[in-house]
């Protein structure tokens, strides 16, 4: 059931966070395969997703999950930050979509291991490149995936 309640909240954002939704690109529809050994998060509220710009850069909040894409000449700079509110440490799973609505698509899954209580787990990619055409300049994000994985013990 708590699997079942973060699937929705992801496709809740990937359909309500950034404008254009409704031009939700194809190849970021993957199936998530959970592993037997995960361990299931703390039932939580859903947040509610917010997008702005800052400069070039289009940031995506989504409780615990902040996301900057910025574009630059040969792909879209992406960095996400995951900050870690359960009481043990946790690994988080975040596979983020990058889009211009018109048919350029790119994606990278994120691996944040053992972030500790209290602290936030940073990490960055280029996605994507100029070779699949011109580089998004007012970038979508879609968090396609976001599973935090909380130690047992």
């Amino acid at each position: 059931m708590v699997r079942a309640l973060w699937l929705i909240a992801a496709c809740v954002l990937s359909t309500a966070c950034t404008d254009g939704a409704v031009d939700r690109p194809h190849a970021s529809q993957r199936p998530v395969t959970p592993s037997a050994e995960q361990s299931s998060p703390e039932v939580r509220p859903s947040p509610v997703a917010s997008v702005h710009s800052e400069g070039r850069t289009r940031v995506l909040e989504y409780g615990d999950l902040t996301v900057r894409a910025t574009p630059e000449s040969s792909g879209v700079r992406t960095e996400i930050e995951v900050a870690n509110t359960y009481e043990r440490d946790a690994t988080y799973s975040v596979q983020i979509s990058i889009a211009d609505g018109e048919g350029w698509t790119a994606y990278n899954r994120f691996w944040l291991q053992d972030v500790p209580p209290g602290k936030t787990g940073r990490d960055d990619a280029l996605i994507g490149s100029k070779e699949m055409g011109p580089v998004p300049q007012v970038p979508k994000i879609y968090v396609d995936d976001f599973t935090p994985l909380v130690d047992r013990e």
